[in-house]
């Protein structure tokens, strides 16, 4: 298993997706990482037709996701985590990857706005700071053609 690239999306699958970072990266399953999600066969559904057909699909709570990514198999890997604290399950479960780009992050009381559609808290900065020390790229921006923004 090969993890291409993390993206923190609270949209998860969708269209800037779909239609832009699909066709930028070279993958062949979608790991989407959403303790809400992963408990609703309804909104697996919708992700699945969202999905083109070519691109595998494994939707798991952060726990599973890292037992799954853990596990040694052919596919390259695109994760796609709804929020901070799946993140920190993957973090602590023993998942690693290379590049952490953050995408769209909702704005909530006490977050601040560091770029276009991402907002984030001290402590989401604290762990994004912790990434990063472990050599991990931390990537913010919204598309691939987008220029990055710089966060921490």
């Amino acid at each position: 298993m090969s993890i291409i690239m993390a993206r923190i999306d609270n949209r998860l699958i969708h269209g800037q997706i779909v239609e832009g970072w699909l066709p930028a990266i070279d993958i062949n399953n979608v790991v989407v990482v959403s303790q809400q999600y992963s408990s609703s066969s309804f909104a697996q559904k919708m992700m699945r037709i969202a999905l083109p057909s070519r691109y595998g699909l494994n939707i798991f709570d952060g726990f599973s996701a890292a037992q799954y990514l853990k596990k040694e198999n052919s596919l390259k890997e695109f994760i796609l985590i709804e929020n901070f604290l799946e993140l920190k399950s993957l973090l602590d479960n023993g998942v690693v990857f290379k590049v952490l780009n953050i995408g769209n992050t909702s704005y909530e009381n006490g977050k601040k706005e560091f770029a276009q559609g991402i907002y984030l808290s001290s402590e989401e900065i604290d762990l994004l700071k912790e990434i990063s020390s472990k050599n991990v790229k931390i990537d913010a921006r919204l598309l691939p053609a987008s220029i990055p923004s710089r966060i921490i």
